[in-house]
């Protein structure tokens, strides 16, 4: 799949002003023919830009553990759901940050370029803002978290986990379980998607059975399986997202994958 960027050339008619049958015959002038050979080395030249494959575009977006352009961009915005901010202040920064993901939009397919060029709009709002105090910064968060979600949804069956990569667990599921529900009592308990997290919503949503996870402890999830009614034996690395700090404390040696900073738990939780 190709994109191609062709110009036009309309601009030949009607220049000299004259009918066609006005036109002496014989061979064309030397002027004549030097507007078509410019069309033609135009058309030559014409731009082509290959296009990865959404995978392709993914594994670019997620890197590794937990430390992609994607996961920078979504922590480079402080979404506490009312209200919304930014991390840091420093354009240096977000300026690379918005080169990279503008440059892998450049070569994204068609529809996840789009998506891409919305989740750079809070940094491009903020580069402005570092080197002009008097400036003010502003986008559409409702776009942005749309976005977001739709990118995750998207790139998380492209993402590699600690324990996909071969990395064995840091300890074995009921002891881990045993641990979470000393430390937060209630947990683990099913809830809806729904009610967690949008980024968690997004990253587990071709995942889900019945529109279902289990919390694990605040914050923290994996997708429920009606076929494993058994609570405590989620407690395992592979498929658990959320909040990045919840999840180095339960998991620490699972990586950033499937993480982001800031998320809270839902409603349905024990609060």
């Amino acid at each position: 799949m190709k994109k191609t960027a062709a110009i036009p050339a309309l601009a030949l008619l009607f220049v000299t002003g004259c009918g066609a049958e006005a036109a002496e015959p014989g061979p064309a002038s030397a002027g004549a023919s030097a507007p078509a050979s410019a069309a033609a080395a135009a058309g030559s030249t014409a731009e082509t830009v290959a296009l990865d494959s959404a995978e392709g575009t993914c594994r670019k977006l997620l890197g590794t553990e937990g430390n992609g352009p994607l996961y920078r961009a979504i922590y480079f915005v402080k979404d506490n759901g009312s209200t919304f901010g930014f991390e840091g202040s420093d354009g240096t920064g977000a300026n690379a940050l918005n080169t990279e993901v503008r440059g892998i939009a450049d070569s994204a397919p068609e529809g996840m370029d789009v998506l891409l060029k919305e989740l750079s709009a809070p940094i491009e709002s903020v580069i402005p803002v570092a080197g002009d105090s008097g400036s003010a910064w502003h986008f559409d968060i409702y776009a942005w978290r749309n976005a977001v979600s739709e990118i995750l949804a998207q790139c998380a069956p492209y993402e590699v986990t600690a324990s996909d990569a071969g990395a064995s667990p840091d300890a074995s599921a009921p002891s881990k379980a045993a641990e979470a529900s000393a430390a937060f009592p209630g947990y683990p308990l099913i809830v809806n998607a729904a009610s967690v997290d949008y980024r968690v919503a997004g990253w587990f949503d071709s995942k889900l059975v019945d529109g279902l996870v289990v919390a694990l402890a605040p914050g923290l999830y994996a997708p429920y399986d009606p076929n494993v009614p058994d609570l405590l034996s989620y407690y395992v690395p592979g498929g658990v997202a959320g909040d990045r700090a919840m999840k180095a404390t339960l998991f620490p040696d699972a990586g950033g994958a499937a993480s982001w900073s800031g998320v809270k738990p839902g409603p349905e939780e024990p609060q």
